[in-house]
């Protein structure tokens, strides 16, 4: 059976709540604008590859080192307090019960087994602030290690929302403002005066994704081994799909180019602000960014490529998820790997008004720039909208090579779920639905 944790850490102090006015004016905001029906074949982070990488020998290449951390003149980043999750009005599933506990049980070995996937990890954070976390099947195959509920995986694009939290909470102080152009940070980018950090934020800068620019895929697995800095990566860069401001269209660039912008603003690293601002606060101990940080484990999952039948590491011997060379290609875009319980626990906090201010997280999720464009997933700041078994979810997924995850909040009722698997083969959405209908009783 599945090892489960029905409990979140109490609260250090009590919290920032969004006014239930507020959340109540969101809410029909949201509901006025039809849900979007969800499309599994999106990939957030992921390059397309050919089946079988290079075999040509690795080259590992030294990364630029980190700014210098911290000058005495880089701004406070105010840590956020542990959330106590408030009571929505009318909850469809308040409190986390034995009966659910074995629905969810049943669940997730049941996905396991129908999506043949090596293994799975999840987690449910109810409205009061209970967890129910569950894993099934192999970490790695080759030796049968087993998931368990500290194992990390590759999170790929989840990792956007940390960023766009980040910028946020650095508007909100004024160490930056939205409108400024990435000029300001990043002068050297091309035609970076006419871009500004709020259209890299929703996708709407027109920069080209990195993964599908000309020759990356190839490069990428011509030496998985390899570490790539921010600077070769960008200028790597294909050219732009459209002048700034006058469309949509996902690039894992404007969050590179995002995480330069902050380092550049503050002085600090990506990795030591996101630590001290979210991760410590929220007792997040089993989440690193693994371009900065040396990861304090050796329990990963591998990542598993080609099919069900067929299974392909991708992830032996290499020290980043994945593996280096596309965890450090996708930097501040896709670089974090983390747990279930981690993952649940920043989403109830993030979209449940403990992270942002009223404002800020009014500005997250919205989506109204994007909706012209007619986005698969309507998009706000690191914010994806969606419909799960007919359910409004605010969140986002995230795909890196042989991993898939998803980390969705159901505003109506205040649940958490997150799904990580280490394959490639997930319909990430499907197998979250499934979660859903078990807990909402569909």
């Amino acid at each position: 059976m599945p090892e489960t944790d029905r409990r979140l850490a109490p609260p250090r102090r009590p919290a920032p709540r969004l006014a239930a006015s507020h959340v109540g004016a969101v809410l029909a905001t949201a509901l006025l604008i039809a849900a979007m029906a969800a499309c599994g074949n999106s990939n957030p982070t992921r390059p397309p590859v050919p089946t079988e990488p290079s075999t040509a020998a690795a080259a590992t290449q030294t990364p630029t080192a980190p700014p210098t951390e911290p000058p005495a003149s880089a701004p406070d980043i105010y840590p956020v307090p542990t959330l106590r999750l408030p009571q929505p009005a009318d909850p469809l599933v308040a409190v986390l019960s034995s009966t659910t506990a074995a629905a969810l049980d049943k669940t997730i070995q049941s996905v396991r087994a129908q999506g043949g996937f090596p293994g799975i990890s999840a987690s449910v954070v109810f409205s009061d602030g209970s967890m129910w976390t569950g894993q099934a099947g192999s970490a790695v195959l080759s030796s049968k290690a087993p998931v368990k509920a500290e194992t990390l995986f590759s999170i790929g694009s989840i990792s956007k929302t940390f960023v766009a939290a980040l910028v946020l909470r650095l508007a909100q102080q004024g160490t930056i403002a939205l409108d400024d152009p990435l000029s300001k940070y990043v002068p050297t980018y091309p035609n970076a005066s006419q871009i500004t950090l709020r259209q890299l934020l929703d996708h709407r800068s027109g920069i080209h994704d990195v993964f599908t620019s000309p020759g990356m895929a190839n490069a990428i697995l011509s030496s998985t081994s390899k570490i790539w800095t921010v600077d070769q990566v960008l200028a790597r860069i294909g050219k732009p799909y459209f002048a700034p401001g006058h469309g949509y269209q996902y690039s894992n660039t404007n969050y590179i180019l995002l995480g330069l912008a902050i380092e550049k603003a503050t002085g600090r690293t990506i990795a030591s602000l996101i630590r001290t601002s979210f991760l410590d606060p929220l007792g997040m101990k089993n989440t690193w960014f693994q371009p900065q940080e040396k990861v304090a484990t050796t329990n990963f999952a591998h990542g598993y490529m080609n099919t069900a039948s067929k299974p392909r590491d991708v992830s032996g011997g290499q020290r980043m998820l994945p593996y280096n060379s596309e965890a450090t290609v996708a930097g501040a875009s896709g670089g974090f790997v983390s747990t279930a319980a981690d993952v649940a626990r920043w989403a109830a906090a993030l979209y449940g008004g403990g992270v942002l201010d009223e404002a800020g997280l009014a500005s997250m999720i919205d989506v109204s720039p994007t909706l012209p464009y007619k986005p698969a997933y309507p998009y706000g700041f690191g914010f994806e909208r969606t419909a799960i078994a007919g359910r409004m979810a605010w969140g986002h997924r995230g795909h890196l090579d042989g991993f898939w995850s998803a980390m969705w909040y159901l505003p109506d009722s205040r649940i958490t779920i997150v799904v990580l698997t280490n394959d490639e083969w997930t319909n990430v959405q499907t197998t979250t639905a499934q979660f859903v209908r078990a807990l909402l009783g569909d």
